[in-house]
């Protein structure tokens, strides 16, 4: 069973993170994407994810971020190997907070 998660940015706002990988003995050979998606099913956002040993990082920059409606949404991470199976790693809610802070640029 696929433990349900919870992100929380600001937008406008940057975030990194990492998912350990399980349920597969190597990492070599496989790509990665997390999607968001609203509550209608409607993707919003997909990140490729950066492959490593076990592990997938995800870079989720300011401009995805600038460009959600500040809410709640659901994700789900996703592997791919090089025979075009997935497997589905991580899921839960992602929620864009809205912020009073101005950009600088």
């Amino acid at each position: 069973m696929i433990a349900e998660q919870f992100i929380s940015i600001k937008k406008g706002d940057a975030s990194t993170f990492t998912e350990a990988i399980t349920g597969i003995s190597s990492t070599t050979g496989y790509s990665a994407k997390m999607y968001v998606y609203d509550f209608t099913g409607t993707a919003i956002l997909t990140v490729s994810g950066t492959v490593g040993t076990l592990s997938v990082m995800y870079e989720i920059t300011n401009e995805n971020t600038k460009a959600l409606t500040a809410g709640t949404y659901n994700y789900e991470t996703k592997l791919f190997d090089t025979a075009d199976h997935v497997y589905s790693q991580g899921r839960g809610i992602f929620e864009i907070r809205e912020t009073h802070e101005e950009d600088p640029s």
